[in-house]
Order: structure tokens, then sequence, then C-alpha cells
């Protein structure tokens, strides 16, 4: 038999949906698990799968306009991780959905049962409110997160990643130059970065780390491009690290 709890949203829960949302009958099945009915019909799971689509749909849209300049490689890689079982099942956890679920079994309780529970409040959202309002709901749980992405996690530790990449080729390190122009307050840094072998490389940004970030990026392209010639699996170890190229698509360039 199915284990039962009051499923109208509790004071906490209704704070968190957009304004209006009364429809009570759609949150009980967003809150019931295929246990807890014996009309797969009835089950949270046609919401579940709406619900993941407006998910990715919302987060890569914020993702996109929020950092223009990350790569196709580096967004999916945030997606995946703000959009993952674990995360929505804490969220799911912190909303209380896990006193609301309407259960056949104990252990339907799960890490995995909360995030879809949630997924499919959010399907219920967009059902009632449409894409502005589950854009509302998801953007309201998941900003905290949003707010702690970085430039430098998003732009990823290209310096770091090409010192590991010639140590791997045994060439010896890089070497910075470094020069700015500008007041204090406003200072544009240039770095030109020599590595053995390539032509030198330049990158700019408003702090020195900046600018070396961008010319190490810029190395990297480079030895991408001479990938074939120096080791075939390096090219791909480049491209699989979501390290952008030159067309901003994470493919490997050729030289002409």
């Amino acid at each position: 038999m199915a284990s039962r709890h009051d499923s109208d949203p509790e004071p906490g829960i209704l704070a968190l949906l957009p304004s209006g949302f009364v429809d009570h009958a759609l949150f009980a099945q967003a809150m019931t698990h295929r246990s807890g009915t014996d009309e797969p019909l009835a089950s949270n799971e046609r919401l579940e799968l709406l619900g993941d689509a407006v998910v990715e749909l919302v987060v890569t849209d914020r993702l996109f306009h929020q950092f223009p300049g990350a790569t196709e490689g580096r967004l999916t890689k945030l997606r995946a991780a703000l959009v993952s079982r674990a995360v929505l099942a804490e969220r799911a956890s912190a909303l209380g959905l896990g006193q609301l679920l309407i259960v056949g079994q104990a252990d339907a309780r799960s890490a995995n049962a909360l995030s879809n529970a949630l997924e499919a409040l959010i399907g219920a959202v967009y059902e009632v409110h449409g894409l502005d309002g589950a854009r509302w709901f998801v953007e309201h749980l998941l900003d905290p997160l949003l707010a702690e992405l970085t430039d430098d996690l998003i732009l990823g530790d290209f310096k770091s990643h090409l010192h590991e990449v010639l140590a791997h080729l045994r060439r010896g390190a890089p070497s910075y130059d470094v020069s700015w122009t500008g007041p204090d307050h406003a200072r544009v840094f240039q770095v030109r970065l020599r590595v053995e072998g390539l032509p030198v490389v330049e990158g700019v940004g408003h702090s020195r780390k900046e600018a070396e970030q961008a010319a190490s990026r810029e190395a990297l392209r480079e030895l991408a491009a001479l990938a074939d010639e120096l080791a075939p699996e390096f090219g791909v170890a480049l491209a699989d690290e979501g390290h952008g190229f030159a067309d901003g698509s994470g493919s490997r360039p050729t030289r002409a």
C-alpha cells in the first residue's frame, strides 16, 4: 500500500513556486513515485521527463548568456554539474519534498527519487505557468550555485594545462614577458609567451593572470595544430578537456 502524505504544497514550498500555483492535483502527481500508484500514467514520470527538458534548456540558456566566452565543451561540463542528480536531490531535500513523496516502499525515498520529484515539479510549474514561470522557479532554485561560478571556472586553468602538455612532450617550460599600459586603476596587461618550437603567442587581459591564461590558451591551440606530428593522442586529450580552439568548437584546428 502506498505511503501517502499531505500532497498539498507546504507554505515554504509555495513561497518558492511562482505566484498563483494552485493546481494541487498536478502537484500531487509530481510527488507520486511509480511505486505509489497502480496506474503508470498517474505517477510523476511523464512530468519528470518534461521537467528534465525544461531544466536543461533554462540552465543552458543562462550559462550561454552569462559566459559568452566559454566553449561548448566547458558549458556542457558546467551544465552537467549544475543539473546533476546529487544537486537536484539536495535542492529537493532542502524544499522538504522527501516528506511529501507518495511512495509504495520505503527505499523509494532515495536521492534519485528526490531529484526525479523535483524535475516533475518543474514540469508541473511549466504546465501551469509556461516557460517564464519555469525559468523563474529553476533560476530561483539554482541561483546560489550559479552565483558561485567564476570566470576561472569557465575559462579553465589553461596555464597549468599548458605546463602539463609541455612536460608530457618533454619540452622546456614556457617564458612569459609581461607588459602593461594605462593608469593603475585601469591597466591592460599584455603577455608574450614563448615555447620551444612554436611561434610567439600573445594574450591580453585586465590582470596579469588573465593575460597569462589567454596567452596559454593560444599556445595550446598551436600545440593542437601540431598534435599529429607531436603525439597523435595529444590532440584528442586537448579536445576532451574542453579547451577551446580557434573555431570555438573544441575541434582540432588544421594548418593551411
